[in-house]
């Protein structure tokens, strides 16, 4: 059906379009008073049966109604980087994105599912192994530094001598740890603070 005004008052079933995209949005009955035309946003041409997890658009210049895939609201995820897409505009799904949410850590997608991606996760493992190293080598540094200066000023006690010697020790323990067996690392233990009075 296409709209003619008239000079009479009439009511006629319309179909609305959201203002943005021109899609369907409900139908309803529009009082349309003498000599107007139609509401905003609306026509008097039906849609077409719209299908599950489709839209049905509106085009006001040809007078038709197209079909098109709307997947908004829909939770889907980068297979890429397995993090959660946002579908925000109707249309077709992108390509490198699934329903299929990765089933933790260190996953990939291998085109058909998640799987493990133990090369990830040893690298990971390996850079936090490589950090732990190097904070407990920085500590212990920190705590010989004034001890050899005690030593070295022959202002050590025999505590401090052998506090030093704990703590090069335990340097030298860090130091030869083989990161690349992470997270199976036996770290050396700290050594005692002495005791204070």
């Amino acid at each position: 059906m296409n709209f003619k005004m008239s000079s009479k008052a009439q009511t006629i079933k319309i179909f609305n379009l959201r203002s943005d995209t021109s899609e369907f949005i409900g139908a309803g009955d529009a009082y349309i008073p003498p000599h107007t035309g139609l509401p905003a946003n609306c026509t008097d041409i039906a849609p077409p049966d719209i299908p599950a997890s489709h839209i049905a658009i509106f085009d006001a210049e040809t007078g038709t109604w197209s079909l098109h895939e709307d997947h908004r609201g829909e939770t889907v995820y980068d297979t890429t980087t397995g993090n959660q897409v946002y579908i925000s505009a109707p249309g077709p799904l992108p390509e490198n994105v699934t329903s299929v949410s990765p089933g933790g850590e260190y996953q990939k997608w291998d085109g058909k599912a998640w799987v493990k991606d133990e090369a990830a996760e040893t690298a990971d493992r390996l850079r936090e192994a490589e950090g732990t190293k190097s904070r407990l080598l920085q500590m212990a540094s920190g705590k010989i530094a004034p001890l050899q200066d005690a030593v070295d000023l022959g202002l050590a006690t025999d505590e401090e001598k052998s506090q030093l010697a704990e703590w090069k020790k335990y340097r030298v323990l860090v130091n030869r740890v083989d990161t690349s067996t992470a997270p199976k690392i036996d770290w050396p233990k700290k050594p005692e603070q002495p005791r204070t009075l």
